[in-house]
């Protein structure tokens, strides 16, 4: 009959004096943390409203939210694209539905719709409206060839050189009358004189 050798002693040196109930001796902790077993908790969930269109924002939040300037924001309240309820507060709702909007016709009179291109009848009309504007040019410049129109500043010189003759004119009216009418004196001919410079002040301030 074979024996074998009795080593308990030899383990407990190495694992201690380990009980049923999984203790060590000496020890009445369990050799396994059981805050080791446990699965790591999960991370919370965001809450969806903090990603919430907010109701009301500020200039500066406003031009954050669009990407342009306070500069801009501040323009376009004033034009009716943004909507201030109260001083220094945007309805961010109705503010976006109408900026956005607005974008959109804009979009649409440039040629988009949707981000589609033109369509064929809205190239052919704007091939003819072009034409149109060609056709305009050139009846223009015929014009001018033949000496039908003049230029805008050639008629602004003229008549600037002809007003100035007749305020020249008009100023040399009392001693001509003080020439010619002797027995005009001195205090009619500066009346007279006072009389036509407020008549062309006049004139010369569209009165």
């Amino acid at each position: 009959m074979l024996t074998y050798p009795d080593n308990s002693d030899d383990f407990e040196d190495l694992l201690g004096d380990v009980g049923l109930d999984g203790t060590a001796a000496g020890n009445s902790g369990p050799l396994v943390n059981d805050s080791d077993l446990t699965a790591p908790e999960a991370p919370e969930a965001e809450d969806p409203a903090s990603e919430a269109i907010p109701g009301l924002a500020t200039e500066s939040e406003m031009a954050r939210l669009l990407g342009i300037t306070a500069n801009r924001v501040r323009t376009l309240a004033r034009d009716g694209m943004l909507h201030r309820p109260v001083r220094g507060r945007y309805d961010v709702r109705a503010s976006l539905k109408t900026y956005i909007g607005d974008l959109r016709d804009k979009a649409s009179r440039l040629g988009y719709a949707g981000g589609k291109h033109l369509g064929k009848s809205d190239l052919e009309a704007e091939k003819l409206r072009l034409a149109r504007q060609q056709a305009d040019k050139i009846e223009i410049q015929n014009a001018a060839a033949r000496g039908e129109l003049v230029k805008a500043s050639d008629v602004e010189r003229a008549w600037a050189s002809a007003l100035r003759d007749v305020r020249a004119a008009m100023l040399a009216v009392p001693s001509r009358c003080g020439a010619t009418l002797p027995h005009l004196t001195a205090h009619d001919i500066a009346e007279i004189d006072r009389e036509i410079r407020a008549a062309l002040e006049g004139l010369a301030d569209g009165n």
